[in-house]
């Protein structure tokens, strides 16, 4: 299946490119947008914490100027996934 973005070859089965990661074709199991944010205070994340109900820290990927990144558990999707963290002066902007 030829990416409309970039023209790159896909296996038949793929629902992203491979190589610039657009959606190849509209697909019931595809959401619009995975991405949401949240505006809260946030503790100490530590290893075996929950956020938000749902995110079970497994542990923590890196951190720099803009936040930190947690490898967590999604007890919703059933899936380990990353999940970033902004610092709240970040967030505001």
């Amino acid at each position: 299946m030829k990416c409309p973005k970039c023209q790159y070859e896909n296996p038949e089965d793929t629902f992203y490119c491979g190589k610039c990661a657009a959606p190849l074709a509209p697909h019931k199991d595809i959401s619009g947008s995975q991405t949401e944010t949240l505006q809260m205070s946030v503790p100490e994340l530590t290893t075996g914490s929950t956020l938000a109900g749902r995110y079970q820290v497994i542990e923590e990927l890196g951190h720099g100027g803009m936040g930190r990144v947690y490898k967590v558990f999604d007890t919703d999707i059933k899936e380990k996934i990353a999940l970033k963290l902004l610092r709240p002066e970040i967030a505001l902007d």
